[in-house]
């Protein structure tokens, strides 16, 4: 099987184009060697390419990426390169599949920089080039996630359990809970704020204060032919124990489990402005309709650690996280500290005592997390488009009703 990565001028291509630094191209090139004189690595390599790029039957669950242990005792700590090289020999499959959609060239360069980005994370917490993000790469190999702009996207099915509703009238937005989640007595999702036994050592779980997080309760939800009963649930997050009756007449579904939705994700670092979302946006909305034109977007969805409670509290109201966290109408789940922590000091820092307050944000999750307080991460959802975003609907309209 002729695999046009194995080819040094072709690797060489590919790296450039991902804009790999040279030490990086170096060791990819040493294992490609490798694979070429090891008939073994070689069979190895072919079948793995062949089962993902040729099959497509990726590695999906978010979990590492499994090693066969007849190319770790060949390559030892280069083994993740050996994995990194077989998902690059993809990327010309990939480029054929942008072209044959019409997609532009700088939308896959785009997409495919968060390769190189991944890269360099290995490099700065291990001093060398490896790699683990399989799990998500394979995304932008398949040509299911794009970048468009300052955002990511993709198209998925609504994972949540929630109900979202609209008046007719009003064109307000109301979010019933999801019967089947238990809940802490505050509404928040029971065992949110969790810590995974020894994940961030300097905290134990038991110091921290959860609210009655051991007095479970589950919400309602009934629909009739007159309309839906259930708990509504505050953008904010957490759950109403007053139950409510939507109208049908007064009332219509927007979105459900497993309807479609357009997934969002957030690159590090570049400019994150009301403005820079909503260029994305509109690029991301024009963008499926002209590919997926068969599918009906009900909503937007995000679930990063922008959504940590309560960073509104941490964070003035011009912090770019803080306006981005008020776009959406978030919902309950069981999260922890770890999605935030994760982004906020990465793996090199896992102590409480010794990790870093060189930054506003991580000065506010330290003295936050010293005081033995909760920090958990929801995801959120949005119905409002592009030209109404920086509006903060779903927030703005409940904060006016609480004070009426």
């Amino acid at each position: 099987m002729d695999i046009e990565i194995l080819n040094q001028a072709r690797l060489a291509y590919w790296c450039g184009r991902l804009d790999f630094p040279s030490a990086a191209v170096d060791a990819l090139a040493q294992v490609a060697r490798a694979v070429c004189e090891d008939a073994t690595l070689y069979a190895l390599f072919s079948a793995f390419h062949e089962k993902t790029a040729l099959r497509g039957e990726w590695h999906k669950e978010w979990a590492p990426l499994p090693f066969d242990v007849q190319v770790q005792a060949a390559l030892g700590e280069r083994t993740a390169l050996f994995y990194l090289l077989a998902y690059l020999a993809a990327l010309p499959y990939a480029e054929n599949e942008y072209r044959r959609r019409g997609v532009s060239a700088k939308i896959f360069d785009d997409t495919m920089s968060d390769i190189r980005r991944y890269l360099l994370v290995v490099y700065d917490l291990e001093g060398r080039w490896g790699f683990r993000e399989f799990m998500w790469i394979w995304l932008h190999l398949t040509c299911q996630l794009f970048r468009l702009g300052r955002l990511q996207f993709r198209l998925g099915q609504f994972e949540g359990k929630v109900t979202a509703f609209r008046n007719k009238a009003s064109r307000r937005i109301l979010l019933l809970a999801d019967p089947h989640l238990q809940l802490r007595q505050d509404g928040h999702a029971l065992g949110a704020g969790r810590i995974k036994s020894g994940s961030l050592p300097g905290i134990e779980a038991s110091s921290l204060d959860l609210p009655d997080a051991g007095v479970a309760w589950l919400p309602a939800f009934e629909e009739s032919p007159t309309g839906w009963k259930g708990h509504p649930v505050s953008p904010y997050g957490n759950v109403l124990k007053e139950a409510t009756f939507l109208p049908r007449q007064d009332w219509e579904c927007v979105l459900m489990h497993e309807d479609t939705v357009l997934d969002m994700h957030i690159p590090p670092r570049d400019a994150f402005t009301v403005e820079t979302c909503r260029a994305s946006l509109r690029q991301a909305f024009d963008f499926f309709a002209q590919q997926s034109p068969e599918k009906t977007i009900r909503a937007g969805f995000c679930h990063t650690w922008f959504f940590t409670h309560p960073l509104q509290e941490l964070l003035p109201p011009e912090s770019h996280i803080v306006q981005f966290q008020r776009e959406f109408y978030l919902y309950p789940h069981p999260g922890g500290p770890g999605f935030l922590w994760e982004y906020a000091f990465g793996e090199k820092y896992r102590d409480l005592a010794t990790a870093p307050g060189d930054t506003r944000l991580r000065r506010a999750v330290l003295d936050w997390l010293g005081q033995g307080q909760e920090l958990f991460d929801l995801p959120g959802v949005f119905f409002h488009g592009p030209a109404e975003w920086g509006s903060q609907p779903y927030m703005r309209a409940w904060d006016e009703e609480v004070v009426s």
